[in-house]
């Protein structure tokens, strides 16, 4: 029977790979990033249906459990793609290097460090946040398959259905 560091491992895992897929068209650093917000999404969603259930004993599998919250989640995928898309560009436009028009052409705003760096964590966070969100999903997913392998499984829908 998996135990909460079964759920934690898998959960990372699960959300590690599923955010690299999903990252995959990302240069190196921001596939990085995304990455590990995809580990940190697993393990929190890897623990999520028991955090939302507590496994007080191994009766306790009910909605959350449920092939029925397997199948809501999955079906997610375009709102979760929407998300995606809305985090990296957020990203982008942390990153984006301020212009002004100067005689012929454009030349960068002189940003000071602070501004610079501040700028570079808030693009970050929204490559992080991508990520995270497609760990989540992963992770729960992971959780549910680990239950349904075992000898009580999960519901359809709800205990005793």
């Amino acid at each position: 029977m998996p135990d909460g560091r079964t759920h934690k491992a898998i959960g990372a895992g699960a959300g590690m790979a599923f955010a690299l897929y999903r990252a995959k068209d990302q240069n190196g650093q921001n596939s990085l990033a995304e990455v590990a917000g995809g580990a940190a999404g697993g393990y929190i969603g890897g623990l999520l249906p028991d955090i939302l259930e507590p496994a007080v004993s191994s009766w306790h599998r009910d909605v959350a459990h449920s092939w029925a919250a397997g199948g809501a989640i999955i079906s997610l995928n375009n709102w979760l793609s929407a998300w995606e898309t809305a985090c990296r560009e957020n990203a982008e436009k942390c990153r984006a290097i301020p212009m002004v028009a100067r005689g012929a052409g454009f030349v960068p705003v002189t940003v000071d460090p602070l501004a610079q760096f501040l700028s570079t964590i808030a693009e970050l966070f929204w490559r992080f946040l991508a990520g995270l969100l497609n760990g989540l999903v992963a992770g729960y997913v992971s959780h549910l398959a680990l239950d349904a392998a075992t000898p009580r499984s999960i519901p359809l829908l709800t205990a005793g259905f």
